[in-house]
């Protein structure tokens, strides 16, 4: 059995739009995080040099998913949005459209 649900679309909206806004912020920072790394890894020589490198590319490799994740979020959110507002106007100029035609049969 399905339940009704009731979403309100501009908070949806506003959501997937804060969701893409932090992708583009963050991405920056994963590439950021990413020459961090460079840097951690060739600082002094060494097993700590080599273990700080490859922990920092491990975080610009999260951040980077986190980006992706943010962006895919995003997209399907603004998408749903924009579906079922234009399933919405569709249905209601079909319903404007049977109320202003002609009755049956009269001409």
């Amino acid at each position: 059995m399905s339940v009704p649900i009731a979403i309100q679309l501009d908070a949806v909206q506003a959501l997937g739009e804060e969701l893409a806004a932090l992708a583009t912020e963050l991405s920056g920072d994963a590439d950021l995080c990413g020459s961090t790394a460079v840097s951690l890894a060739t600082a002094a020589p060494g097993e700590v040099s080599e273990q700080a490198g490859a922990t920092g590319q491990l975080w610009a490799v999260l951040v980077a998913d986190l980006v992706a994740g943010a962006q895919a979020a995003s997209v399907a959110l603004l998408g749903a949005v924009l579906s079922y507002r234009l399933a919405d106007a569709a249905l209601s100029d079909r319903l404007l459209a049977a109320r202003t035609a002609p009755p049956m049969g009269t001409r």
